[in-house]
């Protein structure tokens, strides 16, 4: 499996709870970490030795949107092929846009329940012969 770390920005803490439980209910070896700022992710994404697998990104967000966070992130060296999934509430066509314009980038429609949101986060995350 190649996505051990993760990282979630997201504001809402109840979507990052809800997120924490799904990862550890998949039970695999899946490190994670939260940002509640967008801005200050980009400024510790900056920074890291180790940058992360995967970064899961609420497209709403104060300071920087989605679109805007991407843009920063493809700039900055080593994190140009990240991949990054597009976590929101909304389904709407402008994400969606956004998502198939940045390379490497998914978009995910947030859950409710920890099952539903647990089964996503299996389609993303577990190669397709490793799923059943």
């Amino acid at each position: 499996m190649k996505y051990r770390n993760i990282l979630l920005v997201d504001d809402d803490t109840d979507e990052t709870e809800l997120f924490g439980m799904a990862i550890h209910a998949l039970n695999l070896k899946i490190n994670y970490s939260v940002e509640n700022n967008a801005l200050n992710a980009l400024k510790t994404l900056q920074k890291l030795k180790k940058n992360p697998d995967m970064i899961f990104l609420d497209y709403h967000m104060p300071y920087l949107d989605g679109r805007e966070f991407l843009k920063l992130l493809r700039e900055v060296k080593g994190l140009e092929k990240t991949p990054v999934v597009l976590y929101s509430g909304h389904s709407g066509d402008l994400i969606k846009e956004v998502a198939a314009k940045f390379k490497k980038v998914k978009f995910m429609k947030k859950q409710n329940s920890l099952k539903d949101l647990t089964f996503s986060l299996k389609s993303i995350l577990l190669p397709i012969e490793i799923r059943k």
